[in-house]
């Protein structure tokens, strides 16, 4: 397994190319009015996400029909945010992330990014040797 602080820059580098591509796509929520896989495949072709979609919230308590719907389909994933990793959202074309667990991943990967020990870290391994 990487560093973590490793991870933390390949999520924050995989978020900002799926963003650069525009391939980052922000909903309020995941509700759908149908449970039927056809609804979901047409509503992906209408908006032009692209063959495979990950679909991202913040609870582990995904709503019934996108649920249903997903699980018949080979291409679209759903997975809470705490499961986020880089191989998923390179393997997706498409990453469909709620408001809400968009910000939850900004808290945590500021939070990682200014932490005091990580900073003091940084600054030795930065520090020029004579």
């Amino acid at each position: 397994m990487l560093p973590f602080f490793k991870r933390v820059q390949g999520l924050i580098a995989a978020l900002s190319a799926k963003f650069a591509q525009d391939d980052l796509k922000i909903v309020d929520a995941l509700e759908l009015p149908s449970d039927d896989p056809k609804f979901l495949e047409n509503l992906v072709d209408e908006r032009v996400w692209g063959p495979s979609v990950l679909f991202v919230d913040d609870t582990d308590y995904v709503p019934k029909n996108i649920a249903l719907a997903c699980d018949e389909i080979k291409h679209m994933n759903i997975m809470p945010v705490y499961g986020l990793n880089v191989y998923s959202m390179l393997k997706h074309d498409t990453l469909v992330i709620t408001l809400s667990a968009l910000e939850k991943i900004e808290e945590r990967l500021l939070f990682h990014l200014n932490r005091p020990d990580i900073r003091e870290a940084q600054a030795r391994v930065r520090k020029p040797r004579l």
